[in-house]
This record gives structure tokens, sequence and C-alpha cells, in this order.
């Protein structure tokens, strides 16, 4: 019997031993006989594969060799990018985001999950180049310990996606806080007027109509849009901000707001709507929709 490969694992080997026994079956076909001894030692589970009938020259050998090592190595990076990958961005965020609370950390996971599942094929190519450049070079791989000290690239690559799901997901926590705080102005204020139309007509330019189309004074804007100007800081001027600001100091009870281009104010259209809610309506088309466009000042 001739030893060509073993394979370490910390726990089940049976869906790896199954992909195997497949793959060796072309083989048995050539009248080789692979025979897969399964074997514990020092905690893990090994599986040997060892070649025992069929006239076995030095060229087959090596072409036996050849096809159990890419076997092997396509099986296991499979098996590291459906069954490891898991476990090793649970263990990245539990070391690394440990302040998180558990629900944190579940959503961080899930949403790094989803992110590394719209493209696994790079993953796989590295880890299977890593694989088969090891088998070039060593009989036996243990997989833990393969992961742990030959796998840091890839480890770096899974905490890098990890990274920045944290920043992605700090920023929608430090979102809905700005959204509580600006909710909690809204209700606690008395409305001043009835009704206020918001017409956005692009490049950061819109107006604030009353009911009956006159166009509402807001000292505050009017302050603020000066102070900036005066700094020459108007390329830092955030009018989304300034727009929900405005809102909030001229507090109508009902808000109509009209959009030229629904698509490109998506998120500053999310907004009004997180903050004040069931006071808020978007226009489907109107006059002032349409004028809107033709509108090239910002006015308030």
């Amino acid at each position: 019997m001739v030893k060509l490969l073993s394979i370490g694992l910390n726990g089940t080997t049976g869906n790896i031993r199954e992909k195997l026994e497949y793959d060796c079956k072309t083989l048995t076909q050539e009248g080789f006989r692979i025979v897969i001894e399964e074997l514990d030692k020092g905690g893990y589970k090994f599986l040997g594969l060892n070649i025992s009938d069929g006239e076995l020259s030095f060229r087959n050998y090596e072409r036996i060799k050849n096809m159990l090592k890419n076997s092997v190595s396509q099986i296991l990076a499979d098996w590291i990018i459906s069954n490891e990958e898991h476990r090793l961005i649970n263990k990245i965020v539990n070391n690394n985001y440990f302040y998180f609370n558990p629900d944190e950390r579940a959503i961080v996971e899930s949403n790094a999950l989803r992110i590394l599942g719209v493209s696994p094929a790079d993953r796989y190519k590295l880890i299977l180049s890593r694989i088969l450049e090891y088998l070039d070079n060593h009989y036996e791989l243990v997989l833990d310990g393969f992961l742990n000290f030959r796998l840091k690239d890839y480890r770096l690559q899974l905490a890098q996606v990890i990274d920045n799901v944290v920043d992605d997901f700090m920023m929608e926590l430090e979102y809905k806080e700005f959204i509580r705080v600006l909710r909690y102005f809204v209700d606690v204020q008395e409305p001043r007027v009835e009704e206020a139309h918001v017409v956005i007509s692009g490049n950061s330019v819109f107006k604030i109509y009353d009911a009956h189309g006159k166009i509402i004074n807001n000292q505050y804007l009017e302050n603020t849009l000066m102070q900036s100007h005066n700094e020459n800081d108007t390329d830092n001027l955030n009018y989304e901000d300034l727009l929900i600001s405005a809102l909030i100091t001229v507090a109508p009870r009902n808000i109509m707001v009209h959009s030229t281009n629904k698509l490109r104010d998506k998120d500053v259209l999310e907004t009004i709507k997180c903050v004040f809610e069931s006071r808020v309506l978007v226009c489907d088309g109107c006059e002032m929709c349409t004028n809107a466009g033709k509108s090239n000042n910002t006015e308030l």
C-alpha cells in the first residue's frame, strides 16, 4: 500500500470523505483502487488516501498523486468557503468588536456574510492556489493549522470586509440617532403653519411655499446661507441639512414634497419622511413639479 495524501480535520469527515470517494471513482475505473483510511490522532480525524491495487510505476504514481492533489485542493477550498468562513467571521467579530452587544455582532456577521456571498470566486481561487502550493511540498495537511498559518491573506480579506461593514453599521446607527433627535424637535414644537410645499428642482435647489403658493420666509436659512457665503464655505454647505432644519423651524402641520426627479432626490425624500413621518406626502406630479425644473436659484 502506497500513502499518497493525508488530511487532518477537526470534527466530522463525512461530507469531505464522500466527495473524495466520488472523485476516486475515475481511478478505480482505470484499475487503481484508492483506499481512504480514517484515523484519530492528536484530537484530529485524519483521512489518509492510499493506493493498494494496480501496477504502480513512477509515472502512474505522479499522475495519480497530482489528480488526488487537485481533487483534495478543490474539495477543501470549497469546504473552507462553505463551512469554515462563517466560523472565521464569527471569531474575527468576537475578537475585534467584543464591545458590541450580541445583537449588534449578529448584524455585523450577517451583513459581512451577505457581502462575501456576492463574489466568492476570488477567495476560492486564492485558497485553491495556497492549498495546491502547500501540497506540492507536503504529504499531510491539517486544516486548522493551514487556516491559521497559511491563509493569513485570506483572513485579512475577511477582516477588511468586516471593518467596512462595521463602518457602514456605525454610520447607520449615527443616522438613526440623528433622525431620533430631529423627531424629538418636531414632536415638541407646535405647528406654525398648516401646510408647506417643498419644491426640489435639483442641484441642491429647493423652495418652500405656503398653502397659497407664497414663499415662506425663514430667517434661519437666510442667516446660515449668508454666514456660509461670508466664510467662503459654500462647498461644504449641506443643502439637505439646511432643508430639514428649515422645515423644523417652519414647523408645518403637513408637508407636500414636489420633486422633479424622485430617483435623484431619493435620499432627501427618505430623510424628510423619516423625520416628519405621517405629516409628509410626496406629490405624483403637478404644476409646481413642472415649474420646479425651470428654477435655478435657491430660495426660502
